[in-house]
């Protein structure tokens, strides 16, 4: 049997158990990395059951142990499918007519990244990044591919309040160009994840060389974005899907615009009073009597 198979005969048998191998049933479905990971009385610390609830889901589905039992969990982590194509396909089959639960699993997976992402970095190493970000002469803002979202939201939420960012895109085939002013007293602030994106990892060798500063959002601190970073911020990816989540990037992205705009005093708050009202001029968002100025402009 292989951990799909068991993760149906689960699923199929949830209705048949008592609350408590439920609850422990619902958790080991749930969390599947942590059952591979993490002790049996941890899990069952977690899941909120006693360590013999973990024993007694094992043989519930006929294994003589919760090794056992458990050693398929491991055997997942071990073959788990590196390529896109593969992934899905695992995918498919974990979830084919189990939607509720994959629902629930991407969920979970994604809290989970969340409190590991800020319980990892704690609050002084997110501080010290913050404090790297705000001193800089020049923001230079990079995220490639998957991780553009995440650039292009720090760098919106950035402009708000300081007029020291730019984003590098590579609008044109300029990536190289618009790196061409990057100085020592300058900054960039980089995300790239496993598969990293090649032109990221250069920006940073390119602006180290220059004698600037590099703050990283990467997935490991042996990451080739944070072998040269003067702070690297270390974001879990973890999924249930085919691609890498970017939910605790974006959430850390977030954390750090909080950071530098609760330290900016009233510049800070004199430069998001003009945004405001730059945007109401432009009638950047709707609102009542947008609306029915279009309806005029439309009757006329």
């Amino acid at each position: 049997m292989d951990f799909a198979a068991l993760s149906k005969r689960i699923a199929d048998g949830f209705s048949h158990l008592s609350p408590q191998l439920q609850r422990a049933a619902r958790h080991v479905l749930d969390r599947p990395d942590d059952v591979a990971l993490m002790s049996m009385r941890g899990l069952a610390a977690s899941a909120g059951v006693h360590p013999s609830t973990m024993v007694r889901l094992a043989r519930a589905f006929d294994y003589s142990s919760y090794n056992d039992f458990r050693e398929l969990f491991q055997q997942r982590l071990r073959v788990r499918p590196a390529g896109y194509l593969e992934r899905a396909r695992d995918l498919q089959a974990r979830g084919a007519g189990k939607a509720p639960r994959l629902l629930q699993e991407v969920l979970s997976t994604d809290i989970a990244n969340l409190r590991e992402t800020f319980d990892t970095n704690g609050a002084e190493n997110l501080i010290a990044c913050a404090e790297a970000l705000a001193k800089a002469r020049r923001v230079y803002v990079l995220g490639l591919r998957s991780c553009f979202p995440v650039a292009f939201f720090f760098h919106y939420a950035h402009r708000m309040f300081c007029s020291n960012g730019i984003l590098l895109d590579g609008r044109g085939g300029t990536f190289a160009d618009d790196l061409r002013a990057f100085g020592k007293d300058d900054l960039i602030f980089a995300v790239s994840v496993e598969p990293y994106t090649y032109e990221t990892v250069r920006a940073i060798d390119y602006a180290k060389d220059q004698g600037g500063t590099a703050v990283v959002l990467t997935d490991s601190l042996v990451s080739p974005l944070a072998k040269r970073a003067d702070h690297a911020i270390t974001i879990r990816t973890d999924t249930p899907s085919f691609f890498h989540s970017i939910t605790a990037a974006v959430a850390t992205a977030e954390a750090l615009i909080a950071l530098m705009a609760s330290r900016g005093g009233k510049p800070a708050l004199y430069a998001i009073e003009e945004s405001e009202r730059q945007l109401g001029g432009f009638d950047a968002y709707w609102h009542k009597e947008s609306s029915r100025r279009v309806k005029k402009r439309a009757a006329e």
